[in-house]
């Protein structure tokens, strides 16, 4: 078997917003890159290989082959890319985080001698129209298809609740005197990123020189009414550009105040949920799944489109205080933190919980911070599985600004 390559490059709807193959992120996000270039090897295999910007320590991998991960071959990703030898290796296919006309750019050099199977696949080349899979406004065509297909309903969001689609702020300010509190949302961003909170009756000019340059850059914009939040959930899918789309899982995940992801749950429905809530969600989530398997299997996701697929959705209460599930709030067409939770959630007990989570700091703290916190709960590995107990997801070093934690507890 070939090795496949996997590559972490988490601003991919930007560059693909931006279009040019040489994008640069800006400084704080290349940051990010560097240093959660490690996070793709709990999707790799022992035989992958992993391009970093610093190879890990032998200390930061124990701690994972302690759980029972079968760790791939790191390798500096400036080194690999400019060594012939190693670019002119047999590969099976490249797994970026996602796709983007500068990660094609990026990894010109490996894709001559890729499988068969990765050059025949729809992500092989960037086309014209690639970067239609990647907006919002493609979530939006398949939440249109979910709503159709239930029909009339008192338990989803209303179809006249859904994201409109706009080119100028007077339309954004009809929406507003319409449903009050806004969501604004750039068409390529992800996590939390690239959004505008509106107040009723309130668009001041910070908010429009924002939006305005959401307009500049990418046409338009989605707008949405804001909704009383209970839980952000995830479904999880993979398409293998066949035609059709599988189910893989289901996530639960935390955000702040502003919508920007902060981690995730261990466990499928997150912890506090009143016994309401709870039955709610195991009556209609399995609809939700399998009406959501259908319309992505029959949209372009399922055959112009290679990977992960994981589709946000949303638990709130409406202005009656009833329990409605936006059922498509976003489609990540990419490798994302739910994905990621699925597999962390196979190296740990299935009596245990606890999250994962994202942190931004001065250089140095993650490092101080995760000696005390190992030593205060180290991790606890019964029959091969972690049951209790804190370990770093990316190398905490001393450069690092930001950091990735997870935390498991028995139930």
């Amino acid at each position: 078997m070939f090795s496949d390559v996997y590559l972490y490059n988490p601003t991919n709807e930007l560059a693909i917003a931006n279009g040019d193959p040489n994008y640069m992120p800006p400084r704080r996000l290349i940051q990010f890159e560097k240093d959660f270039s490690t996070l793709p090897m709990f999707f790799a295999s022992p035989k992958d290989v992993v391009l970093v910007h610093e190879v890990p320590s032998d200390d930061f991998l124990g701690l994972w082959a302690r759980t029972g991960k079968e760790l791939p071959v790191f390798v500096k990703e400036d080194e690999a890319l400019n060594d012939q030898l190693f670019c002119q290796q047999p590969k099976g296919f490249l797994y970026p985080w996602g796709w983007s006309p500068a990660v094609h750019h990026r990894l010109e050099p490996l894709k001559d001698n890729c499988s068969d199977a990765f050059k025949n696949s729809p992500v092989a080349n960037w086309k014209v129209d690639s970067r239609d899979i990647y907006s919002r406004k493609a979530a939006a065509g398949v939440l249109t298809k979910v709503l159709n297909a239930v029909g009339k309903n008192d338990w989803l969001l209303p179809e006249e609740r859904c994201p409109v689609s706009c080119t100028e702020l007077d339309e954004i300010i009809a929406l507003q005197s319409r449903w009050g509190r806004l969501v604004v949302k750039s068409p390529w961003s992800a996590s939390g990123r690239g959004i505008q909170m509106l107040r009723e009756n309130e668009f001041n000019q910070s908010n429009q020189q924002v939006i305005s340059g959401f307009l500049k850059q990418q046409g338009f914009v989605m707008v949405e009414p804001w909704l009383k939040k209970m839980a952000d959930l995830s479904l999880q899918f993979y398409s293998e550009g066949k035609g059709e789309v599988a189910y893989r899982g289901q996530a639960a995940f935390l955000t702040d105040a502003a919508g920007r992801y902060q981690g995730n749950y261990i466990r499928e429905i997150p912890p506090g949920l009143s016994t309401e809530e709870e039955n709610f969600l195991s009556t209609y989530l399995p609809v939700v799944r399998q009406v959501l398997q259908e319309a992505l299997s029959e949209s372009d996701f399922s055959s112009q489109y290679y990977g992960w697929l994981g589709v946000d959705l949303l638990l709130y209460r409406d202005a009656e205080n009833a329990l409605r599930l936006h059922p498509c709030l976003e489609i990540n067409s990419r490798y994302n933190m739910g994905a990621l939770t699925l597999k962390l959630r196979e190296l740990i007990s299935p009596e245990s919980g606890g999250r994962w989570e994202i942190n931004f700091d001065k250089s140095g703290k993650f490092n101080r911070d995760m000696t005390v916190q190992m030593n205060r709960f180290p991790a606890r590995i019964v029959d091969g599985k972690m049951v209790e107990g804190i370990l770093p997801m990316v190398p905490p070093a001393d450069s690092a600004q930001f950091s990735a934690w997870l935390k498991v507890e028995r139930i």
